[in-house]
């Protein structure tokens, strides 16, 4: 039937998109001077990690979904499965890195720079990706679970997790960057929040109550009051804008990969879920490799602008600026 064709079509169009998505956006960052700044640093961190998952990850997948069965060569099956897990768990925690920065930036405008220098902005993506490669090939390598099952064609080139390296992994590459992620997000919504009622009170200030018998003139804002009210305006959408892009990017993490922590718990517990259903969640959450590469500019005005010089597709689709 046309099942199998239209599965692989869909597959390959997840790994196509993703490729070139991740591909697109690193190559705008490198090429306009104006985007390659610190806080870029982690995006690029995390489209590398989403590429990787695309390149590395995605293919074999792809071909145990449609064989059902391991074809390549066995001797490459622990090392695509230390891939997968590290650059999974790596893309999990570029996200925390990048939040927390947003946070950074958010709460400190003015001290960002001196707290957020390229020193320390390499050394946390250095410790993500640590962090993600100790989580992988550590215990593939020391062999705490089995690779597979089977024999000749039907081997299958799955990890057989215990349920202690299950809680332990789940926690240190979903559950604890998650919480981080929210408090990141919540400390954002609130900042976002005083910065609306600070534009609020200057866009109202109290007027003085005028003598009696004197009519009311309402005091004209002198010039310094105008550009504290610009600065503000300017300072709280941007807040705005910032907590709303986290939000959809926190909605499709969790929408992503909580099933799958979920599922791969409840299967080192009774190995009782089926391998379709298990696939199908491995899919959705290599899924949000393909989707964070389609956020990041939709929010992003100096990413749009650079993909609008690159792409003239892309162009009329920006606000024109007024002469």
């Amino acid at each position: 039937g046309s099942g199998p064709w239209l599965l692989a079509f869909m597959l390959t169009a997840i790994i196509l998109m993703t490729v070139c998505g991740n591909m697109l956006l690193i190559a705008v960052v490198f090429a306009h001077r104006s985007l390659r700044c610190t806080s870029n640093c982690f995006l690029v961190s995390l489209f590398l990690s989403d590429l990787m998952v695309a390149v590395v990850v995605m293919p074999p997948a792809m071909l145990n979904v449609l064989c059902g069965a391991w074809v390549l060569w066995p001797a490459f099956c622990p090392v695509w499965l230390c891939f997968d897990v590290m650059c999974c768990s790596a893309s999990i925690l570029n996200l925390c890195v990048i939040s927390l920065d947003r946070y950074l930036f958010i709460i400190s405008p003015l001290r960002y720079k001196q707290r957020m220098t390229p020193l320390r902005a390499l050394l946390l993506v250095g410790a993500a990706w640590g962090l993600a490669a100790l989580a992988s090939f550590l215990p593939i390598k020391m062999k705490w679970h089995s690779l597979g099952h089977g024999r000749g064609l039907s081997f299958q080139c799955r990890l057989g997790v215990t349920l202690p390296f299950a809680l332990v992994a789940s926690v240190l590459t979903f559950f604890l960057p998650s919480s981080a992620i929210c408090f990141t997000y919540c400390r954002i919504l609130l900042a976002a929040r005083r910065q609306a009622k600070r534009v609020a009170a200057l866009s109202h200030p109290p007027h003085p109550h005028p003598s009696p018998g004197e009519p009311f003139r309402p005091p004209s804002p002198g010039p310094s009051v105008n550009s504290e009210r610009r600065l503000a305006h300017r300072q709280g959408r941007r807040a705005l804008k910032a907590s709303l892009t986290l939000g959809v990017l926190l909605g499709l993490f969790f929408s992503a990969w909580l099933p799958f922590f979920i599922t791969n718990m409840a299967q080192a517990v009774c190995e009782c879920v089926p391998v379709a259903l298990f696939d199908a969640i491995t899919w959705l959450g290599y899924c949000n490799s393909t989707m964070n590469p389609i956020i990041y500019p939709l929010f992003m005005r100096d990413f749009k602008r650079a993909l609008a010089r690159l792409l003239p597709c892309c162009s009329s689709q920006l606000p024109r600026r007024p002469s």
